[in-house]
């Protein structure tokens, strides 16, 4: 039997409570930074989602996203910068819990792998064209993703507050 994850245990002692959780999310641009890699998922079925996770105890925020890209992706990615921090708090998500997520977003580069679906988490993985804006999954990640393609020249970190 597979160990559960962080959140599970924690989750186990909290029950419904407010937590916060530290997530990632990566931006990797196809070359000529006309559209990126993004992912449908299988627990949410409208709309785009960045690559990316919940961070496990015990592992920077650098290794979590080179986890999830590979996890989810099949690629193995090297971090170039971080791009900024968002958080969104909300009183009852989809299991009921109430939780303020902190997100982290770092541009990656590719640096080896084969991209493909995981085919549980990740049922379409793609790089999608920046214009017309990708309609994303949830209101965070559809903020996140317009100030992404608008600063995407930017050489420092984009720092948001979803209120």
């Amino acid at each position: 039997m597979a160990e559960k994850n962080y959140i599970a245990r924690m989750r186990e002692k909290v029950g419904h409570e407010g937590m916060i959780f530290n997530t990632v999310f990566g931006v990797l641009w196809q070359a000529d930074r006309s559209a990126i890699l993004l992912e449908k998922r299988s627990d949410i079925q409208k709309g785009w989602g960045f690559p990316g996770g919940y961070i496990e105890y015990g592992e920077t925020p650098q290794e979590a996203i080179v986890r999830e890209f590979k996890e989810e992706t099949g690629l193995d990615v090297r971090v170039k910068r971080l791009l900024g921090v968002s958080s969104e708090i909300v009183t009852e998500n989809r299991w009921g819990d109430a939780q303020e997520t902190i997100a982290m977003g770092f541009e990656v580069e590719a640096v080896g792998g084969t991209l493909r679906e995981d085919g549980e988490e990740t049922l379409v993985v793609s790089y999608v064209p920046v214009i017309p804006e990708p309609k994303m999954f949830v209101p965070q990640a559809q903020k996140t993703v317009h100030q992404v393609i608008n600063d995407n020249e930017a050489s420092e970190a984009v720092w948001l507050r979803e209120d």
